[in-house]
């Protein structure tokens, strides 16, 4: 009966945390536990079939689902700013987001370092958070 409740609490927490492949493991694990539970084998054997089973499903399917559950990811190539030395259009401080230009296009800034940083001057692009770059300050 012990491998049923695993089992279905594992199934209700995927369930739960859809798309995440949190405890589906486990389902595959209990279910393979219980069999041998039906087979009579000692519960030592059962434990250890429940494990083995549990870790070979995921290493073996969650790359594959992983690919197919990623979703629809669209690639803007916005990412190439990244590295990107980039002039300031407004300045930048430590309380208020700034302006740059990058590739021909104005986006919200602001320094890493919570440095100010004033029109005119370079940043280098260090990431992307949202709709903002996060930018660092060149030191001259």
């Amino acid at each position: 009966m012990i491998w049923g409740i695993v089992g279905i609490a594992a199934f209700i927490i995927e369930w739960v945390t859809v798309g995440n492949l949190i405890s589906i493991w486990f389902c595959a694990g209990a279910f393979a536990a219980w069999i041998a539970m039906m087979c009579k084998a000692a519960m030592w054997l059962q434990v250890t079939i429940f494990v083995v089973i549990s870790i070979c499903a995921m290493l073996i399917v969650r790359p594959l689902a992983a690919k197919y559950l990623r979703g629809n990811i669209v690639a803007t190539n916005q990412d190439r700013v990244i590295g990107e030395k980039v002039v300031v259009t407004k300045d930048i401080t430590p309380t208020s987001w700034g302006e740059v230009k990058a590739n021909g296009a104005i986006w919200s800034a602001k320094e890493v370092n919570d440095e100010p940083v004033s029109a005119g001057e370079f940043v280098r692009v260090t990431a992307i958070e949202g709709a903002k770059l996060l930018v660092k300050k060149l030191n001259a």
